[in-house]
Formats: structure tokens, sequence, C-alpha cells
């Protein structure tokens, strides 16, 4: 008899891979592009060095955080979770984003300003989880206020960190939806990326396998998707 949660599980990894092919193929182009142009005036001078170094780095931190997310997933039931600073987290997230968001004309703003206990993560796998969902985000529909922000915050449940933007139309709804459909539609959640969103989906692969999850949320006046984690008993950081 098949074992049917096997094949569930098979399907969404195709669909997670597929939504991540589908993904790779803008940086891939932009870089063959830039090859292209130098070619045809005759001139390495001619490449986009800045440009080609952002999508490598893009396509590189897709691929390694995918796999990252499949690894964790079959060890989850002995994955082990430390202590982890999340404000300083986010710090070096944003410092890797930098490029990414000049190159789109965005802004970048942390708010990490309180004390908050390390949380129990397994810190590799958050760290490719918020990058991944930043870089889908600032190649999503452009923003108009041209600003994302990186912000934790502390509630009775845990303490959520997450990326928010001006999706004031953003609903649980449509984030279930996407959830569903996604590597089966080309615009899986149109209400924040105008592609497959593959760096969004993976993210939450990998939250998956620390127990947690993306969810819609709220940071000031600001909507987007953040994950809620478990502080630690253990220490306590400024």
């Amino acid at each position: 008899m098949q074992d049917q949660s096997a094949g569930q599980t098979g399907g969404r990894d195709t669909q997670l891979l597929r939504s991540v092919a589908e993904q790779l193929k803008t940086p891939l182009a932009i870089i063959a592009r830039q090859v292209e142009l130098s070619e045809l005036v005759g001139s390495v001078d001619a490449l986009d060095t800045g440009a080609i170094r952002t999508q490598a780095t893009t396509a590189l931190t897709l691929v390694e955080s995918y796999l990252l997310g499949l690894q964790l997933l079959h060890e989850q039931s002995e994955l082990l979770l430390e202590p982890v600073s999340i404000s300083s987290l986010l710090v070096d997230v944003a410092h890797e984003l930098d490029s990414f968001a000049r190159q789109y004309g965005t802004g970048l703003e942390l708010h990490i300003g309180g004390k908050y206990q390390p949380v129990m993560a397994h810190q590799r796998g958050l760290k490719s989880a918020l990058l991944s969902l930043g870089y889908a985000l600032l190649e999503g529909y452009p923003l108009q206020d041209k600003k994302l922000t990186l912000a934790v915050h502390r509630t009775p449940q845990g303490i959520v960190t997450g990326i928010y933007g001006e999706y004031e139309q953003l609903s649980s709804q449509q984030w279930r939806r996407a959830l569903e459909i996604h590597g089966r539609a080309g615009q899986p959640f149109k209400a924040m990326t105008s592609g497959s969103g593959a760096g969004i989906f993976v993210a939450q692969t990998i939250l998956q396998a620390m127990s947690s999850k993306l969810r819609v949320g709220k940071h000031l006046n600001r909507h987007g998707l953040a994950t809620t984690l478990q502080p630690s008993q253990q220490l306590q950081f400024v």
C-alpha cells in the first residue's frame, strides 16, 4: 500500500521546486543579457558587474535556502534549536539585502528597539528564511513608498519578527489560498509579488521545520508576513 503522507510530501516538494525554477529565470536572464550586451559592444567595460553580482547572489541564496529547507524538514524530529538574538540576526539580514534593495530603488528600515530575550530557533535556518522572504518581496511589485521594514515586537504568544510594507489589502485568506496553489500557478500570491514568489514559500518550508510558520501580520501601520518564535528561558539579551 502506498504511503499517502509520503505522496503528499513529494507533491509539495515538486510544487516548491517548480516555483524555485520559475523564480530563477529572472536573475539568470539578467546575467545573460549583461553578458550579451558586453559582447555586442565588444568590451567587458559594458558589464554591470554590480547587477550581475547581486542577481547571482539572489539566485544562489534561493537555491541554498531551498536545499536547506528540505534538509531541515528531513531532520525535523531531531532538529536542535538554540537561543538566537533576533535583533542581531535582523541586522545581518538587512545588511545582506541592502545592495539588492538599492538596485530596486527600495529603502530598508529596522525596527528592533527594546529588550528581547533570545528566541529558540535554528540560526542558519531562520536567517535563510528571512533572506528568502526579503528577496522575494523586493523583486515583487514596486512599493509606492519604496520601503520595506524588518521588525520585531513582543506579543503574549511570543516574539514576532517579519518583513512589512505597504500591503494594506493583504489578507489571511489570500495567504492560505497562495499556499494551496503555489507551484501550480504563475502568480500564486499576487498581493505581494508579481512572480512565483518562490522565496516566500521556501521561507515557509524552513520555518515549518522549526515548528513555526509564516502568517499575515501587522507592525505599526505596515502589513506583511511574519512568524512567531518562542523566547529562550536560558539567557537575557539587551
